[in-house]
C-alpha cells in the first residue's frame, strides 16, 4: 500500500531476485532549481525512507557535511565522484554516483559511505522518469528499461495505460497514476510499485517532485520521478485482483472492452480489459486524440452532462477510434460514473470499421490542455 510520505510492507511470497546491497543510500535531486539544501535520503539498505536528511543519516557531521557537498558537485556536473573524509575514529570514504532523467538532470544521486580502502558492493538499481501533466505521458531513460523489458537502449515514451502493463500489481499504479494525475506545482509523493519482471515482480520505491514549467509558450505540471529497486520483502501487494482477472477473462469471449477514463482530460487512464484491437491510442504514436474530432467534441458534451446527472450512466453510439494504419474502428459507448470519483468506467463495443479521410495532421496535439 503506498502512502503520502513513506510506505513499506511485507509480502511471504516475494520472487527471488538480486536484493539491492548494503551500504547504499539513494538521495533525491528532483528540484528544478539545482538548490541541493533539502535533497533527502529517500532509500537506505534497499529499505524505504522517510525524506530523511543527510544530516540524520550521517551521524558524523563532517561526513554528513562532505556528503552534502559532493551531491550538490554531482547535481551541477553530472559525475562520479570519490572522496576520502578524515575523522577521529577513522577515515571515511565517499562514492556518489548520478540517477540522469530523461532531460539530462540528475534525478538522483546514489551515496556510499564506507571504511576507507573497503572496496563497495555494487549499487542498487535505479532509474528516472518525467511524467507531463498536460501530455499524459512518461518519459524514461534507457535505465528504466531493467525494469520495463526494453533492452534496445533507446529513450522511452509511455502512457498511462501503458504503465499497467509493466506493474506486478494494478493498486500499486493507481496510487502512482492518482498522485501524477492530481499533482500541483511543489507537491511531492513517494510510494512502492511491484514492477513486472521475468523472475517475479520488483518492488519499486518511486519519489516525485512536481513543478509549474513553461516552454515555448506553453505550461505544464512536470513530475519528476525516481525508481529505487528495494529489497524482496518490500513488496506490498499479493499482484492483480480477482476481479481485474476476471475482467480480462471475459473480454477474450466477448467484443466489449472496458476502460477507466480520467473526465478532466477526456484520456484513457487504465484498461479493465483489454484494449479495443487494431486501435492507435494517443501517445502510442504521435499525441493526436484517439477519437475523431468531431466525436472529441461529442465525448466532452457528454461528459459535461454525466457530471451534472443524477444517475451518472449514458450511451453514445458510433464513435469513430483512430486506426493503425488509416481509416476507424467505429464503437458504441456506455459510461458510467459513481458520484464522487474523478474517473468514470466506459464500455467499448465495437460495431464495424470505416475509411473515411482523416482531417487531423499528425502535428496536432488534441483536445486543449487539461490544466492552465
Amino acid at each position: 500500500m503506498t502512502e503520502r510520505r513513506a510506505a513499506g510492507g511485507n509480502s511471504p511470497d516475494s520472487a527471488e531476485h538480486s536484493a539491492p546491497t548494503a551500504g547504499w543510500m539513494v538521495v533525491e535531486t528532483l528540484t528544478r532549481t539545482g538548490d541541493t539544501a533539502d535533497a533527502s535520503v529517500v532509500v537506505r539498505d534497499g529499505l524505504p525512507k522517510g525524506w530523511t536528511s543527510l544530516l540524520r543519516a550521517l551521524p558524523q557531521k563532517r561526513a554528513a557535511e562532505a556528503a552534502r557537498t559532493l551531491v550538490g558537485r554531482v547535481v551541477a556536473h553530472p559525475q562520479e565522484i570519490t572522496e576520502t573524509v578524515a575523522l577521529r575514529d577513522g577515515d571515511v570514504t565517499l562514492r556518489v554516483s548520478p540517477v540522469l532523467g530523461p532531460s539530462g538532470a540528475v534525478h538522483g544521486v546514489l551515496l556510499h559511505a564506507g571504511p576507507a580502502g573497503a572496496a563497495p558492493a555494487p549499487p542498487p538499481r535505479a532509474a528516472a522518469y518525467e511524467w507531463s501533466g498536460v501530455d499524459r505521458v512518461f518519459r524514461f531513460t534507457p535505465d528504466m528499461g531493467a525494469f520495463l523489458d526494453h533492452t534496445d537502449g533507446t529513450p522511452l515514451v509511455g502512457t498511462a495505460p501503458g504503465l499497467f502493463e509493466a506493474i506486478h500489481d494494478s493498486e500499486s499504479g493507481m496510487y502512482l497514476l492518482t498522485a501524477l494525475i492530481d499533482a500541483r506545482d511543489g507537491d511531492r509523493w513517494a510510494g512502492t510499485v511491484a514492477a513486472r519482471a521475468e523472475d517475479g515482480p520488483v518492488p519499486l520505491r518511486n519519489v516525485v517532485r512536481t513543478a509549474r514549467v513553461e516552454e515555448d509558450g506553453e505550461a505544464d505540471l512536470v513530475s519528476r520521478g525516481l525508481a529505487v529497486e528495494l529489497r524482496p520483502d518490500q513488496l506490498s501487494s499479493e499482484g492483480p485482483s480477482l476481479e481485474s482477472l476476471a475482467l480480462r477473462s471475459l473480454t477474450r469471449s466477448l467484443r466489449t472492452s472496458m476502460a477507466l477514463v480520467d473526465m478532466s482530460a477526456v484520456r484513457v487512464v487504465r484498461w479493465l480489459t483489454e484494449p479495443v484491437q487494431g486501435v492507435q491510442w494517443k501517445g502510442d504514436v504521435d499525441r493526436r486524440d484517439t477519437p475523431h474530432p468531431d466525436d472529441v467534441l461529442r465525448l466532452v458534451d457528454l461528459y459535461k452532462t454525466m457530471d451534472r446527472w443524477s444517475d451518472h450512466t449514458a450511451f453514445l453510439p458510433g464513435v469513430r477510434l483512430r486506426r493503425r494504419g488509416g481509416g476507424w474502428v467505429v464503437v458504441d459507448l456506455r459510461a458510467t460514473r459513481v458520484p464522487g470519483h474523478r474517473f468514470i468506467m466506459v464500455e467499448f463495443q465495437p460495431t464495424g470499421t470505416s475509411d473515411e479521410p482523416d482531417p487531423v495532421p499528425v502535428t496536432d496535439r488534441g483536445y486543449p490542455r487539461p490544466f492552465f
